[in-house]
């Protein structure tokens, strides 16, 4: 039987809640207003063609797929709780991807965003991500902790 020995810190959960309403937001944007969000990235008006408009409602879906994880890692809940380090690593797996390809754009300045939108992109998944790795290495303790669950397979 599961026992929930720590149930986290309160400040823990509002981040989760946060994070999971800041990507239905961002991905209500991507989805219904893909123009409009491209030409606040775009070097020039030219670059906002229709297969970008549709990548751009893509990236909505993927955005608010992964606020679900989050979202069930919200209940202060044993299988709540047990769920939240899954839920960071592989959050924080994306985003260290997603950081590196953007890096190596602005390097090569082969994006086609503009220097500014694509340092800012950086600075927020970047941030993010630091503030995932700390929580998992340094302060797990602020995630909770539940014994006694069994492992998935």
């Amino acid at each position: 039987m599961a026992t929930i020995k720590s149930t986290g810190h309160p400040y823990f959960r509002a981040a989760l809640l946060f994070e999971a309403c800041a990507n239905l937001f961002g991905a209500t944007i991507f989805t219904l207003a893909p123009r409009y969000t491209l030409s606040l990235l775009a070097t020039s008006s030219v670059q906002i063609t229709p297969l970008a408009v549709t990548l751009s409602q893509w990236l909505g879906g993927l955005t608010l797929a992964l606020a679900t994880p989050l979202v069930l890692a919200y209940p202060n809940t044993p299988e709540g709780i047990a769920s939240r380090p899954t839920v960071y690593w592989t959050l924080g797996a994306g985003e260290l991807c997603v950081v590196a390809i953007m890096g190596w754009q602005y390097m090569s300045n082969t994006s086609g965003m503009t220097a500014r939108a694509l340092a800012m992109s950086m600075g927020v998944l970047g941030g993010t991500l630091l503030g995932r790795l700390w929580v998992l290495i340094a302060r797990p303790d602020l995630m909770g902790r539940v014994e006694g669950m069994k492992k998935a397979v």
